[in-house]
């Protein structure tokens, strides 16, 4: 993955993912850091709570620069400034802290305060930081407090993070308000301290998977207009016993069956790969070295993808990506 700089919280948002790890030997950065980058997670947060953290991200700094290494529990001025000479792409604080949150936007580095009031919210937007650490989640009411504040500040973003499990991830995430969920819910500590690095690759690639639950959603038929569609669409509902739903430039049959008033170019016929978060599945899978055809992607209002096409046809099929 190529690191835009420019670009950070952008592409932590496409990840939607933050480990947030302890270190406790800077021996384990770099191998910690390509088994998450192996596994679907090519970034960090590194927590300022051992000795060797500040060398942990200079290591991956140095040595991995498709890795987005940030640091957190950044709690001080003076804990940003080495954070971000250790080599930071991002800082994260547990709190809202003006000076610290002022020095890291002097150095152009972003940075993910912590707020979990009206009054935290309005002092972090009032200095042009839109995306906040929602910490501790669960405590503070978690998703339910998160969608009554977005709905007096509709341009801020959140990062939960506190307790976070898979359960919860499957709950935060495809709120689209959330840009990322924070912590330690897709590995275990002991393969860390037993230096299980493909154990750790394996599991981080579950975490993503389940989470995104790629499955087929629909089976498409291409036709020649409408009436042929609605023909076919209509043998298929009576032959399942199911209804028929008319869409401008498709039928479905029931949730199963789709014809296409068009054909589906080059193609025998589709099928809708349905997805959890079809956004972050379409950077998953380009991540992976999947190419989509950029031209098909369709977007929801609120800016969610629900439809992107493979560029490569597979055994004669066009696939896609479908928000389901």
């Amino acid at each position: 993955m190529k690191i835009d700089r420019n670009n950070i919280l952008k592409q932590i948002s496409e990840i939607g993912m933050i480990p947030v790890l302890t270190i406790d030997k800077k021996e384990r950065a770099l191998p910690l850091a390509k088994a998450l980058s192996k596994g679907g997670l090519p970034l960090m947060e590194v927590m300022l709570r051992s000795e060797d953290a500040l060398a942990c991200i200079e290591i991956i700094s140095k040595e991995l620069p498709d890795f987005i290494i940030g640091a957190g529990t950044v709690l001080t001025v003076d804990l940003a400034k080495k954070a971000i000479d250790a080599g930071a792409m991002f800082l994260v604080a547990p709190g809202f802290n003006p000076e610290v949150v002022k020095y890291a936007l002097e150095r152009n580095i972003p940075i993910v305060p912590g707020t979990v009031t009206p009054t935290e919210v309005e002092a972090a937007r009032a200095l042009g930081v839109h995306t906040l650490k929602f910490f501790p989640a669960v405590q503070q009411g978690g998703l339910d407090t998160m969608k009554l504040l977005s709905g007096s500040y509709p341009d801020v973003r959140w990062v939960p993070t506190g307790d976070m499990t898979r359960d919860l991830v499957k709950e935060y995430l495809p709120f689209c308000k959330v840009a990322a969920t924070g912590g330690d819910f897709m590995l275990k500590y002991d393969d860390i301290h037993s230096d299980n690095y493909e154990k750790i690759a394996a599991d981080v690639e579950e975490t993503i998977l389940e989470y995104l639950d790629l499955r087929i959603d629909h089976f498409g038929f291409n036709s020649n207009g409408s009436v042929e569609a609605n023909a076919l669409a209509s043998k298929l509902g009576s032959v399942f016993h199911l209804g028929i739903d008319h869409h401008a430039h498709s039928t479905f049959a029931g949730k199963l069956f789709e014809v296409c008033h068009e054909p589906v170019a080059e193609s025998l016929a589709h099928i809708g790969i349905g997805s959890r978060d079809a956004l972050r599945a379409y950077h998953y899978l380009k991540r992976c070295g999947i190419e989509f055809d950029e031209n098909s992607l369709k977007f929801k209002e609120d800016g969610r993808l629900y439809k992107a096409y493979l560029k490569e046809r597979i055994g004669g099929f066009a696939f896609h990506l479908f928000q389901s």
